[in-house]
Parts: structure tokens; C-alpha cells; sequence
């Protein structure tokens, strides 16, 4: 098997080649799915767009010339001349001449109000036996009259769109486009037919689109509107096959041409624009090609950048290397006088000055932290509830009062050891027994204030009592029990003590009688005694709405703990099974 060595320098240019090439080609993709698929989604909207537009105006010019004619049938003059030849005994002559002078101003008035000056009008009764012309006679009447369905339409009072174009029988020269409606009174008695007739260069410009596509108006049963002209009979039949109902949409041919299609919603008909695909993405595909010599350029000169890059960063390497070897036993204590050499000593030595810099830093900040952590600590031992201390000179009060001197005397010592005991500074770490004597002394003074309600019972084993623990370790969960275990219950209340040795851990246990805990409770304990909240947890006040004794609640006396122990601490909290209330048991290492 052939192993491959490459050089350093050929493996940092293919890296750095192939990480530019990657970056690349995620950005042409990027291009490719969101910027020409959004801009190729806008340019189809965009001609969606202007198809809807088209059916808009070529609904506008219907509806116009459909006003003209309703104004036209709506004339009682006019139906009644109309009626009058309709008569088997109308004369001609002089009364045609008349009558003809009468119409003539009322088609005047109703076209010259509007922009379609140039109209043909033509006005018939009933039977096609009379028949009047306004401008050029250019009738399309005959051709409609033939068709069974536009007879039908006439019936029903529907307008009659007939195009005379390349697709008519009789088609000539000039194309045009007749609007025919039946004459009725408000009897629903027919008295004639009005046809308005216009060429095909207002339909022109409503669909001019610049010759950058082909624009078809259809109705629903393949007659062609426009263009006047005929179209390729395979665009045709396409058109055929895609009759849309309603709305609005396109498709595509197998010949690569996308269609628009708009039924309009007052003539009913079908407006198409074809486009070839090339030509309306003509602007995209000039984009892709643009963009694809851009990042062919870019390429090239990012490899090349490379290229001149990983030489440059090498060559101080290379000429340290090609130094190296040189040197020989003779001159090994000569100095080499390279300034490129000395600049990457000169980096190194930087780099080891920084991480000398870096740890001296992190034992400053440790040192600071472990300084402000004891002046927290010291602070929060200081402290001792005001509301106690209330509690307890009132019962002194009260026994002075009624001049029991022994309670007296009792109490005022036991506050006083209490008082020398938390405010002692200088002893972090004492013994069990002075810890349990000084929970003791708490426990008397309350049962003083609670009288028989309160029952409770300190005992540690024998060889626990010289074990070194934090000084105010157990009072706090004490107080704890007292300010919350018992609110709402009824005496008496009962809390117990105890402290053992099990093998190389001691062990104490506050157990009492009162409420327990919520689940909820026990899950926001846990939750605050995370390792993020470690040193920020003292802070923030105590559990209590007034600071406890050594103004510390359940999680703070934990963290105080856990700072000092680390992970050899444990702590428990859990509620009584056999009977009422709650246990907490504290764990910790034997410090020798």
C-alpha cells in the first residue's frame, strides 16, 4: 500500500481552496433557491398580473359600449318609431325621412357623451324589414341572426358579442366587433334590435404588450375575439383543451410556452397571454450567466488569494525549519540572526507571557472570590432575627414580672451564650456538641415563649460530639421549622435533634410534626440548589419575609455547605411517611 505524504503547505492550500469552493457553492445554491426562484415567482405574478389587467379593460369597453345600447333601447321615441314600421300600414317616404331625423339625434347624444365617437349604430324592428344606419353600413346583423345561439341570447335580453374577423364566413377586409341587444318595453314587448359596431383599434390597444408575447381573447365556446387575424391552429387547439370555468391561472405547452389565462366577470370571456419561456426569463437567464462569471471570477481569485496566503504564512515556518537543520555542535550556542525566526519566537514568547499573565489573573479572581465569599459568610453569621430577640426579652419580662428569678437568670444566659456563640467570628469550625448545645439553647428559649405547646428533644451519639462542623450549620433549618412548619396546626408541635457518626460521614436530622412540604415546595429548593446559582444565591434575601437566624433560610445554609464540602455534601428533604410533617438530613465528610 502507496502512503501519500503532502506537505503542510499543500494540505493548508487544499484546506483553505476547499473551504472557499464550499462557501461558494452554498451561496449559488442560496442564490438559486430563494433570490431566481423568488425573482422568477415575481416575474410570473407580475405577467398574471397583467393578463387580469387586460380582462379589467376589455370589460371596461364592453361595458361602455353594453351603456350605449342601453341607453339606445331604453328610448321610448325610439320604440315607438320602431313600433310604427313594425305596422303593415307604415308609409314609406316622407314619414321614414322623418322619423330618421328624429333618430338620428338621439344616437348623436348618447355616443358623443362617451370616448367611442366613432360607432357604427344600426337600429332594426322586429321583423328586419326597416332599417336605419348611423355612419357607415357595416351591419353584422344578418351574420348574427343566423347563429342559433346568439338568437337565443337575444330572447333571454342578453348582450351579443359577435367578432367579424378572419374567423367570420363572410369576413372581407376591415375587422370589426358588433354589441347587439333587443329593443323591449317595459311590457316586455319587442319592438326591434340595436347594434353597435366598432373596428378593432381600441381592442388593439387594449392588449398591447409590446410584442414580447401574443395576447388571445376567447369566449367559453372557441370563438376567437381577438386578434382579427388568424392564429397558428397549435396554439389554438391548446387554448381549446384549457377552457378555464372561472378565475384566474396559468400552464404550459410541450413546445416551451407558459400561458396566463383571466375570465373576466362581466363579458365571460377568456383572456390569454402566451409567452415563450425564454423570452420572459430572458432578464433571469442574463442574471444566472452574470452571476455564474462572477463567481467563477471570484473563485479563481479567492484560490489565488490563497494560494499567496499559505506561502506567505509557511515560508517563516520553512526558513525556521531549513535554520534548524543547520545548525551544526559548533554553533549550537550561536544566536540566529533571522528576523522572521525571531518573530515567531516572538510569538510563542508573547503566547507563553499571555497564559502566565492568564493564570496569574484566574488565582487573583479565585483568591478574590474565595475573600468576598467569606466576608458574605461572616456577615450573614453576624446576624440574628430581631423578631427572636423580641420574643425572648418579652418572656424575661414577663418572668421578672412574676418574679421567677430561675427563668430569669436561665434565659438571660442561654441568650447570652447564643449571642457570643453566633457573633464569634473567629471560629469557622467547631465541635458537634457546642453546635448541638447552641440549637439547645434556641429550642429552651422558644419552648419559654410557646410555653407546653412545644415539645423538643437535642441528642447526638457520644463519639459525634467532637466532630468538626460549620459553626451555625444546624440552627437555621431549626428556625426554619419553628417560623413554618407549625403555621395553622394545632399543638403541640414537636421537633427533634440528632446527631451520628456512620462510618467516615456524620449525619444530622431536623424532624418535626408540622405541615411538610408541597411538592412544588421540595422542586423550587432543588431548583435554586443548582451549581449556576451557587454564588448568587447569597445575594438575594433569606426564604423568610424577615431574616432568620443568621439571616440565612434553607437554600443559603445548603450553598454555605456546599461551598465548604463541595460534592461530598448531600443534602435531604423529604416529608414523613408514618406521620405528619417533614425531615431534613444534612450529610457531610469528617474533617480530621
Amino acid at each position: 500500500m502507496i502512503c501519500i505524504k503532502f506537505k503542510f503547505r499543500t494540505k493548508l492550500y487544499a484546506a483553505y481552496s476547499l473551504i472557499v469552493i464550499f462557501l461558494l457553492i452554498c451561496f449559488s445554491v442560496f442564490m438559486r433557491v430563494h433570490i431566481f426562484n423568488q425573482i422568477e415567482e415575481e416575474t410570473t405574478y407580475n405577467d398574471l398580473q397583467l393578463g387580469i389587467k387586460i380582462s379589467e379593460n376589455f370589460d371596461t369597453y364592453v361595458e361602455k359600449m353594453d351603456d350605449i345600447t342601453k341607453k339606445l333601447i331604453s328610448n321610448t321615441s325610439l320604440q315607438s318609431i320602431l313600433k310604427k314600421n313594425t305596422s303593415p300600414n307604415y308609409q314609406s317616404g316622407y314619414e321614414m325621412l322623418k322619423d330618421n331625423r328624429e333618430i338620428a339625434p338621439i344616437i348623436a347624444n348618447a355616443i358623443t357623451l362617451t370616448t367611442f365617437s366613432f360607432l357604427n349604430v344600426y337600429l332594426y324592428n322586429q321583423n328586419g324589414s326597416y332599417k336605419y344606419v348611423y355612419y357607415q353600413d357595416k351591419s353584422n346583423f344578418d351574420l348574427i341572426m343566423r347563429n342559433a345561439e346568439y338568437i337565443d341570447k337575444l330572447n333571454d335580453r342578453q348582450l351579443v358579442i359577435f367578432p367579424n374577423n378572419n374567423y367570420s364566413e363572410d369576413y372581407k377586409e376591415d375587422a370589426t366587433i358588433s354589441f347587439m341587444r333587443p329593443i323591449f318595453d317595459i311590457r316586455a314587448n319587442m319592438y326591434g334590435y340595436v347594434e353597435l359596431q366598432s373596428d378593432y383599434s381600441k381592442l388593439d390597444d387594449i392588449c398591447d404588450i409590446n410584442n414580447i408575447g401574443d395576447v388571445v381573447l376567447m369566449n367559453d365556446d372557441g370563438h376567437i375575439i381577438y386578434p382579427s387575424t388568424r392564429i397558428d391552429e397549435r396554439i389554438r387547439s391548446i387554448l381549446l383543451e384549457n377552457v378555464p370555468s372561472c378565475g384566474s391561472g396559468v400552464f404550459r405547452d410541450d413546445n416551451g410556452n407558459i400561458y396566463f389565462y383571466c375570465v373576466s366577470d362581466y363579458s365571460e370571456l377568456i383572456t390569454y397571454i402566451r409567452y415563450p419561456i425564454n423570452v420572459i426569463h430572458s432578464s433571469l437567464n442574463l442574471l444566472q450567466r452574470i452571476t455564474i462569471i462572477f463567481f467563477a471570477c471570484v473563485t479563481t481569485v479567492s484560490i489565488l488569494m490563497v494560494f499567496i496566503f499559505t506561502k506567505m504564512l509557511v515560508r517563516p515556518l520553512q526558513n525556521l525549519h531549513d535554520s534548524i537543520l543547520h545548525v551544526t555542535y559548533e554553533d549550537m550556542g550561536l544566536t540566529i540572526n533571522n528576523t522572521v525566526n525571531n518573530e515567531i519566537v516572538a510569538l510563542k514568547d508573547a503566547f507563553q507571557s499571555i497564559l502566565d499573565d492568564l493564570k496569574m489573573t484566574a488565582e487573583r479572581e479565585i483568591a478574590s472570590n474565595k475573600a468576598e465569599a467569606h466576608a458574605r459568610l461572616s456577615a450573614l453569621q453576624a446576624q440574628i432575627a430581631p423578631h427572636f430577640i423580641h420574643n425572648v426579652l418579652y418572656s424575661i419580662s414577663i418572668s421578672a414580672q412574676e418574679e421567677r428569678m430561675e427563668d430569669v437568670v436561665s434565659m438571660s444566659k442561654q441568650l447570652s451564650d447564643m449571642l457570643r456563640y453566633t457573633v464569634n467570628s473567629n471560629a469557622h469550625m467547631v465541635r458537634m456538641e457546642d453546635e448541638m448545645k447552641c440549637v439547645s439553647n434556641y429550642l429552651s428559649l422558644q419552648g419559654k415563649y410557646y410555653e407546653d405547646f412545644l415539645k423538643y428533644e437535642v441528642r447526638f451519639h457520644k463519639e459525634a460530639g467532637d466532630l468538626i462542623i460549620p459553626r451555625l450549620c444546624i440552627l437555621p433549618f431549626v428556625e426554619n421549622a419553628i417560623q413554618h412548619a407549625f403555621e395553622n396546626m394545632k399543638p403541640p408541635y414537636q421537633i427533634i435533634v440528632i446527631g451520628e457518626v456512620r462510618g467516615d460521614r456524620w449525619l444530622v436530622q431536623v424532624i418535626d410534626n408540622g405541615n411538610g412540604f408541597t411538592e412544588d415546595k421540595i422542586k423550587e429548593i432543588q431548583c435554586k440548589l443548582t451549581e449556576s446559582t451557587l454564588y448568587t444565591e447569597f445575594e438575594k434575601k433569606s426564604d423568610n419575609n424577615e431574616p432568620g437566624m443568621c439571616g440565612m433560610g434553607i437554600v443559603n445554609s445548603v450553598l454555605r455547605l456546599k461551598i465548604l464540602f463541595g460534592d461530598q455534601f448531600i443534602f435531604t428533604i423529604s416529608n414523613n411517611l408514618s406521620e405528619n410533617g417533614a425531615t431534613i438530613q444534612l450529610e457531610g465528610p469528617i474533617v480530621i
